[in-house]
């Protein structure tokens, strides 16, 4: 298997630069590209075809989550990782509706962003636990009263807790000793009932429901 081609995106040079530098470091990664703006980054999603792209939700010419939308109407392949200092507002929201497979602060350390890459290449949605815990009570309190005719067992209602924890399929089958096949398996049944095609919505909608 080939590195995993990234194309980091932010509006600060040395931001992009010093994590170019920590994740050159992994040999499964390669860098293929930078970009400062959204327009640029578009173009260069275009031109490079990146597995992955790291990018910022304030740019200075289109926001963050315009940027993924765009993106993955043109590439529904692509992998959205959204990399920036905002934990809570409806920026985080836009982003999920919008198609990213994961949300993480840049206070996360070099280890966390690189499993968190690697798992959002094989698939799977992961979400900072800080931004996801300001989310659900944002979404708990907007659907307060709301009954909601949506049953989830107690083994889905774990492994939806386990996602808002920020855990991989491979980490939620560790704690529940299943096969990571196996919580995807179960993923699948959580994602029908909640009637969401992405991993990144189970939570909020879950919260929203009041089923967590």
């Amino acid at each position: 298997m080939g590195a995993i081609r990234i194309l980091i995106v932010d509006d600060h040079r040395v931001v992009r630069q010093g994590i170019r530098s920590l994740l050159e470091l992994e040999t499964d990664f390669k860098i293929v590209a930078e970009a400062g703006t959204g327009a640029e980054a578009l173009n260069l999603i275009d031109q490079m075809r990146p597995d992955i792209v790291l990018l910022d939700l304030k740019l200075p010419d289109i926001n963050g989550a315009e940027v993924c939308r765009r993106a993955t109407a043109l590439h529904p392949g692509i992998a959205i990782l959204i990399l920036t200092a905002i934990s809570s507002g409806p920026e985080v929201i836009e982003c999920i509706d919008a198609g990213a497979k994961g949300y993480v602060l840049k206070d996360v350390d070099v280890y966390e962003l690189a499993r968190t890459i690697r798992a959002i290449h094989r698939g799977e949605s992961v979400l900072d636990p800080q931004v996801t815990q300001a989310v659900l009570q944002r979404a708990r309190r907007s659907s307060k009263g709301f009954m909601s005719a949506v049953a989830l067992t107690d083994q889905e209602k774990e492994i939806v807790r386990l996602i808002a924890q920020g855990l991989t399929n491979k980490e939620i089958g560790e704690k529940l000793f299943m096969s990571p096949s196996t919580v995807k398996f179960h993923l699948s049944d959580i994602m029908q009932k909640l009637d969401v095609k992405r991993r990144a919505q189970v939570v909020f909608k879950a919260a929203g429901d009041q089923l967590i």
